[in-house]
């Protein structure tokens, strides 16, 4: 199978190194010449301006938000299988047609939210238990990332933890968020978003680009015992305790804590995410995240958006 890689920047660069150490590389793609061929020489593979130029049977595609659609949709109309960076698509509409699209043409069609792929969600899927998990949080924050010019942070990347959480929880019945910008001249720079999950649970984020250390977390609270895993660590501590209670003295109860730290076999996400999307076009199936996917996170995170400027909650449909 050949593969190209639209888009020669940071997220595209990556996608070429571990598609080349797959053996899957066959070229890149972007408009700006001295670029492309910077990537290309380094993995050994032709370089073009336009995907019409090359020969292949899948691509990522990872320039910015609103080329997406026009971009996947002429390569799902080639009949090529597509991966689309996140956010999916610019709007709903154009996230609707390109699946409508994909499944005319019986294509595999997939969303780049790497985090799906990190070992802690792997494990916390596995751990996730019904009916005892009480709330549910996420804590993504960093400093202003100057490549980012088309989004805001809730849709660069606080929808990597509405993607997560729906994926762990429920899908998402209604959206309060609070937020403003204060470095960023256009979009919002911070935010702090409650999510109510159709099964009655909640969940909760906080992202922004103002904080000058890098956190990456999430956290789940069950009635039996509480569970943090870190992203960039690949760690999960799982936490629970008994109370011994002196009845004719309350004030020297005794709490026997039990702290477990579990070191996960360390994993490369975007590698399992892109061996993910190569698989589900070799077996015929449809890869962990697909284009619905993509379709519900930004769905909500537009909701967030709108509850944002508005100060009330949101419903999503």
């Amino acid at each position: 199978m050949k593969v190209i890689v639209i888009g020669t920047g940071v997220m595209g660069k990556n996608h070429a190194r571990v598609l080349s150490a797959l053996g899957y590389l066959s070229g890149v793609v972007d408009v700006d010449e001295k670029r492309a061929k910077e990537v290309a020489s380094r993995f050994n593979v032709p370089w073009a301006k336009s995907p019409q130029e090359l020969n292949f049977d899948a691509a990522v595609i990872a320039t910015p938000t609103e080329t997406h659609y026009e971009l996947a949709r002429a390569l799902i109309e080639q009949g090529k299988h597509v991966l689309v960076e996140k956010p999916f698509t610019h709007s709903i509409a154009e996230g609707e047609e390109l699946i409508e699209l994909a499944k005319e043409q019986n294509i595999v069609l997939g969303v780049g939210h790497i985090e799906r792929f990190n070992p802690i969600v792997s494990f916390f899927k596995k751990m996730n238990r019904d009916g005892n998990l009480i709330t549910i949080g996420a804590k993504r924050v960093s400093s202003f990332p100057s490549r980012i010019r088309d989004v805001g942070v809730i849709m660069d990347i606080g929808v990597h933890d509405i993607d997560v959480l729906r994926y762990l929880v429920a899908e998402v019945a209604e959206v309060y968020a609070r937020g403003g910008k204060i470095k960023h001249e256009k979009y919002e720079d911070h935010a702090s978003i409650l999510l109510g999950f159709k099964n009655g649970k909640n969940g909760y984020i906080e992202t922004n680009w103002l904080t000058p250390k890098k956190i990456r977390r999430l956290w789940l609270t069950y009635d039996d015992c509480y569970a943090e895993g870190d992203y960039i660590g690949q760690w999960v501590e799982i936490s629970s305790s008994k109370m011994r209670v002196d009845e004719f003295n309350v004030y020297d109860a005794e709490i026997d804590l039990n702290i477990r730290h579990i070191n996960l076999r360390r994993e490369e996400p975007l590698k399992r995410e892109l061996v993910d999307f190569l698989g589900a076009i070799e077996n015929h199936k449809a890869p962990l995240v697909t284009g619905a996917d993509g379709l519900m996170a930004i769905k909500i995170a537009q909701a967030a958006l709108r509850s944002l400027n508005t100060g009330r909650s949101v419903e999503v449909d």
